[in-house]
């Protein structure tokens, strides 16, 4: 049997990233049985930090860390940061432009940011974008969500906290103000599309990480979900494609968010382009089997924190799969 696993790390106290899980899951399912092959492949989890997971050429711009993967330059916030800021995401980005034209990705997630998004355009966003012309950007995001509207960025603070006057009055300047800078944005950012949201701010994913998503749209920028732009990077469908007898997912709490953002979303296309399994592993299983059915994952699995709860995790699934 053959098990190819996709690894965005063991949350937890103290947190195990993607490398050392991908480590740990391999090694406890072959101690488990012994006969069958496991390809382990670590990838990030589509925040900030993702392009940490990647074995490549290091190096540093203003602003920002640098990682040359799969033949394109990734971006990481510099000191170790988890957040963006702004400001640094439009000096690496400006730093980059001044060599050579290459694509750029910027995992932004669904994260907070640390400023304003708008910062990112230097008080000119005509110019920000003719500057960063020759780049391509590429920007994951986590989330669908347009930047405006009953399902945009205010509404999703929002959600779960209507009683609340404060946030409500919160969530409604914040709406406000966004119209207003959407109402320029748009303008300058249009992308002339025959087909799908006619406004930038319209555009699904733009209200992600604060609008820094709609902010680096704006410029030029190319929104694409993060869990499957990352496992193909990593190589997941490719390794499936040459042979695998189940696709194994591990990653963050399966939500009905993580259902339809996270790992679980790459393991089931590339389990059902095989036609073969799909199962995750995660610390905590809050959705039904309904849902997991639709989504395409055929089991979902709980494990403890720390090393020994991922891998007793792991020795379980493999225990189950092995009698089958």
């Amino acid at each position: 049997m053959r098990v190819v696993a996709a690894v965005q790390g063991w949350p937890g106290r103290y947190r195990i990233d993607a490398n050392a899980a991908a480590v740990l899951a391999a090694q406890a399912w072959s101690a488990a049985v012994p006969d069958h092959e496991v390809v382990p492949l670590p990838m990030g989890n589509g925040g900030p930090q993702s392009a940490h997971v990647w074995r490549g050429a290091r190096g540093l711009v203003e602003g920002a860390e640098t990682m040359d993967f799969a033949g394109v330059t990734w971006l990481a916030p510099s000191g170790g940061s988890s957040r963006w800021n702004p400001i640094d995401v439009a000096a690496a980005l400006l730093s980059l432009a001044k060599t050579e034209t290459r694509t750029v990705v910027i995992p932004v997630g669904d994260d907070a940011i640390a400023g304003d998004a708008v910062e990112l355009w230097s008080g000119s966003l005509p110019m920000t974008r003719k500057m960063l012309s020759g780049l391509d950007i590429v920007v994951l995001v986590s989330s669908r969500r347009p930047l405006l509207g009953f399902n945009g960025m205010s509404a999703a603070l929002v959600e779960g906290k209507e009683s609340n006057p404060v946030v409500a009055a919160a969530a409604q300047a914040q709406e406000e103000r966004w119209q207003e800078i959407a109402a320029y944005g748009d303008a300058v950012g249009d992308r002339g599309a025959l087909m799908g949201p006619t406004r930038l701010s319209d555009e699904p994913g733009t209200g992600a990480a604060a609008g820094l998503a709609y902010a680096l749209a704006a410029v030029g920028a190319r929104l694409m979900p993060a869990a499957a732009y990352i496992a193909d990077a990593a190589g997941l469908s490719a390794e499936v494609s040459r042979g695998a007898d189940l696709v194994f997912g591990i990653g963050t709490e399966l939500t009905p968010r993580a259902l339809d953002h996270g790992v679980s979303v790459p393991v089931a296309a590339a389990a059902a382009a095989r036609g073969v399994p799909a199962v995750v592993l995660a610390p905590g299983v809050r959705v039904g089997k309904r849902d997991l059915m639709a989504a395409g994952i055929t089991s979902a699995h709980e494990g403890l924190e720390g090393p020994e709860g991922l891998s007793d995790g792991v020795r379980r699934i493999a225990h189950t799969w092995a009698r089958r």
